[in-house]
Protein backbone atom coordinates (compact mmCIF):
# COMPACT_ATOMS: atom_id res chain seq x y z
CA UNK A 1 0.00 0.00 0.00
CA UNK A 2 1.21 3.55 -0.82
CA UNK A 3 2.08 5.69 2.21
CA UNK A 4 0.95 9.27 1.42
CA UNK A 5 2.75 10.76 4.46
CA UNK A 6 6.07 9.55 3.06
CA UNK A 7 5.47 11.45 -0.23
CA UNK A 8 4.95 14.78 1.55
CA UNK A 9 8.17 14.61 3.60
CA UNK A 10 11.42 14.70 1.62
CA UNK A 11 14.40 12.83 2.98
CA UNK A 12 16.87 15.04 4.95
CA UNK A 13 19.56 14.69 2.27
CA UNK A 14 17.15 16.14 -0.32
CA UNK A 15 16.84 19.35 1.71
CA UNK A 16 20.61 19.57 2.06
CA UNK A 17 21.16 18.93 -1.65
CA UNK A 18 18.54 21.55 -2.52
CA UNK A 19 20.26 24.12 -0.25
CA UNK A 20 23.66 23.43 -1.81
CA UNK A 21 22.35 23.68 -5.38
CA UNK A 22 20.44 26.88 -4.62
CA UNK A 23 23.57 28.47 -3.14
CA UNK A 24 25.66 27.50 -6.16
CA UNK A 25 23.11 28.78 -8.65
CA UNK A 26 22.70 32.11 -6.85
CA UNK A 27 26.45 32.63 -6.70
CA UNK A 28 27.00 32.08 -10.45
CA UNK A 29 26.30 35.67 -11.61
CA UNK A 30 29.07 36.98 -9.35
CA UNK A 31 31.60 34.95 -11.30
CA UNK A 32 30.16 35.73 -14.74
CA UNK A 33 30.26 39.53 -14.65
CA UNK A 34 31.68 41.11 -17.79
CA UNK A 35 33.91 44.14 -17.92
CA UNK A 36 31.61 47.15 -17.64
CA UNK A 37 32.38 50.42 -19.44
CA UNK A 38 31.29 53.13 -16.99
CA UNK A 39 32.31 56.39 -18.65
CA UNK A 40 33.98 57.63 -21.81
CA UNK A 41 35.48 61.05 -22.46
CA UNK A 42 36.13 61.54 -26.17
CA UNK A 43 37.95 64.51 -27.67
CA UNK A 44 38.79 65.20 -31.30
CA UNK A 45 41.19 67.57 -32.98
CA UNK A 46 41.98 67.63 -36.70
CA UNK A 47 40.51 64.16 -37.24
CA UNK A 48 42.51 62.54 -34.42
CA UNK A 49 40.60 61.15 -31.43
CA UNK A 50 41.55 60.59 -27.79
CA UNK A 51 39.45 58.49 -25.42
CA UNK A 52 39.60 58.20 -21.63
CA UNK A 53 37.64 55.06 -20.75
CA UNK A 54 36.68 54.17 -17.18
CA UNK A 55 35.86 50.51 -16.69
CA UNK A 56 34.95 48.15 -13.88
CA UNK A 57 35.24 44.40 -13.38
CA UNK A 58 35.04 42.34 -10.18
CA UNK A 59 38.49 40.81 -10.64
CA UNK A 60 38.71 37.48 -8.87
CA UNK A 61 42.46 36.79 -9.07
CA UNK A 62 45.46 37.17 -11.38
CA UNK A 63 43.96 34.58 -13.72
CA UNK A 64 40.56 36.29 -13.97
CA UNK A 65 40.76 40.05 -14.41
CA UNK A 66 40.18 42.85 -16.90
CA UNK A 67 43.19 43.25 -19.12
CA UNK A 68 42.35 45.54 -22.06
CA UNK A 69 39.84 47.76 -23.85
CA UNK A 70 39.27 48.23 -27.56
CA UNK A 71 37.44 50.37 -30.09
CA UNK A 72 35.35 48.59 -32.70
CA UNK A 73 33.77 49.98 -35.87
CA UNK A 74 30.04 49.41 -36.52
CA UNK A 75 30.95 46.38 -38.67
CA UNK A 76 32.92 44.85 -35.73
CA UNK A 77 36.40 45.65 -37.03
CA UNK A 78 38.75 46.20 -34.09
CA UNK A 79 40.33 49.64 -34.62
CA UNK A 80 42.72 49.78 -31.66
CA UNK A 81 43.41 48.22 -28.27
CA UNK A 82 44.88 49.48 -25.00
CA UNK A 83 46.19 47.22 -22.26
CA UNK A 84 45.03 47.81 -18.69
CA UNK A 85 47.91 48.51 -16.29
CA UNK A 86 48.51 45.35 -14.27
CA UNK A 87 47.38 44.37 -11.80
CA UNK A 88 43.83 45.66 -11.62
CA UNK A 89 42.95 43.27 -8.79
CA UNK A 90 41.23 45.17 -6.00
CA UNK A 91 40.74 48.31 -8.08
CA UNK A 92 37.17 49.57 -8.05
CA UNK A 93 37.45 51.34 -11.40
CA UNK A 94 40.31 51.73 -13.85
CA UNK A 95 40.72 54.48 -16.46
CA UNK A 96 42.66 53.63 -19.59
CA UNK A 97 43.57 55.96 -22.44
CA UNK A 98 43.41 55.41 -26.16
CA UNK A 99 45.28 58.32 -27.75
CA UNK A 100 45.98 59.55 -31.28
CA UNK A 101 43.36 57.34 -32.92
CA UNK A 102 42.51 57.98 -36.56
CA UNK A 103 38.94 56.81 -37.15
CA UNK A 104 38.30 55.85 -40.80
CA UNK A 105 36.23 58.36 -42.75
CA UNK A 106 32.54 57.54 -42.91
CA UNK A 107 32.43 55.80 -39.51
CA UNK A 108 29.56 57.48 -37.64
CA UNK A 109 30.03 55.71 -34.32
CA UNK A 110 32.35 53.34 -32.49
CA UNK A 111 31.78 50.64 -29.92
CA UNK A 112 34.02 50.45 -26.85
CA UNK A 113 34.38 47.08 -25.17
CA UNK A 114 36.35 45.78 -22.23
CA UNK A 115 38.20 42.46 -22.18
CA UNK A 116 38.48 39.97 -19.34
CA UNK A 117 41.28 37.39 -19.30
CA UNK A 118 38.72 34.63 -18.68
CA UNK A 119 35.45 35.80 -20.27
CA UNK A 120 36.77 37.63 -23.35
CA UNK A 121 35.21 40.77 -24.87
CA UNK A 122 32.00 42.24 -23.46
CA UNK A 123 29.05 41.50 -25.70
CA UNK A 124 27.35 44.89 -25.78
CA UNK A 125 29.94 47.54 -25.03
CA UNK A 126 29.07 51.22 -25.19
CA UNK A 127 28.32 53.13 -28.39
CA UNK A 128 29.88 56.55 -28.92
CA UNK A 129 28.54 58.76 -31.72
CA UNK A 130 31.28 60.63 -33.58
CA UNK A 131 30.17 64.13 -34.48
Amino acid sequence: MLNMNRLNKPEPYVKTLFAILTTLILSLPAYGDEVEVLMVKATQSDGIWNFDVTIHHPDANSGHMMDSIALFSPDEVQLTTADIPMPSIGAKNVTAQLNNIAIPEGVEYIIIRGHCSTDGWTHEGIIIALM
